[in-house]
């Protein structure tokens, strides 16, 4: 009965220092995009492109979001056959900016994501991308 009771406490002590440890794996990771959007947003708002306001990052799952105003515009007067060449140069630029970033390409190295959200003057979403670690191939930096 002895043995028992030392191997059930072992046990109960064994799934007590997982369940730590895993806590702390997942604060430390909520904690790594916290602090990344928080240094961001030193710097916003601040002026993207073409008049758009770079405005405000955040953390949304596992991703670093940064949104983009386009003020000037609602989504429903948008040309939607202007919409997918937009999409693909701003990816495009969303790849290059987080692969040669040190701080954005060690985040997407750990599995999280970067993404730019843009936004209407009422800040409906127009369009998300999206940067992913294996988008940066074999740029090294």
């Amino acid at each position: 009965m002895k043995q028992h009771s030392v191997l059930t406490r072992i046990a109960s002590l064994t799934v007590v220092a997982i369940v730590t440890m895993w806590i702390s794996a997942c604060v430390q990771k909520g904690s790594e995009l916290d602090q990344a959007a928080a240094d961001i947003n030193k710097d916003l708002p601040k002026p993207y492109v073409d008049e758009l306001v770079m405005e405000h990052a955040h953390v949304d799952g596992n991703r670093l979001v940064v949104d983009i105003r386009i003020p000037d515009i609602r989504i429903a007067q948008m040309n939607p056959k202007k919409l997918p060449l937009i999409r693909n140069q701003e990816q495009g630029d969303l790849n290059l900016a987080a692969c040669n970033d040190p701080s954005l390409r060690d985040l997407m190295k750990h599995k999280h994501d970067v993404a730019r959200r843009f936004l209407d003057r009422d800040g409906k979403t127009i369009f998300e991308l999206v940067a992913m670690f294996h988008d940066c191939g074999s740029r090294k930096k």
